[in-house]
């Protein structure tokens, strides 16, 4: 009995130090993720602040702005990763609502940083 209960603790032992190398990827994994969200919603206040900078918009409530749909697939494809991010930078749809007018829309480009390198209103 006693050698019964001394192998199913060393199995358990066994079991438990190779499950921690196979959760190890997957965490970092949820790392990468969690910091590719983080930089999604960073980019965008970022782009959201300066067009409403730009357009004298009369809140930040005026201004919406989401990720480029095509992005969007990407990452959740698991497609595109932190550093093409930090390569390349994102890029958002933005529509300003509530200005004579029409409403500015486009679209807005940051770089790896999350440094906003350009607005581009489609009316114009």
């Amino acid at each position: 009995m006693r050698r019964l209960a001394f192998l199913a603790a060393a199995l358990t032992t066994i079991a438990s130090s190779l499950s921690v190398g196979l959760v190890s990827p997957a965490a970092h994994a949820g790392d990468d993720e969690a910091k590719i969200e983080a930089r999604v919603g960073t980019f965008g206040r970022n782009c959201k602040s300066a067009i409403a900078d730009k357009y004298k918009a009369k809140s930040m409530a005026d201004v919406e702005v989401t990720l480029a749909a095509s992005l969007r697939t990407s990452i959740d494809a698991g497609e595109l990763s932190l550093a093409d991010i930090k390569s390349s930078g994102l890029s958002y749809n933005f529509r300003v609502h509530h200005l004579p007018g029409n409403d500015p829309e486009g679209y807005c480009n940051t770089d790896g940083k999350g440094d906003v390198e350009e607005i581009k209103n489609i009316h114009n």
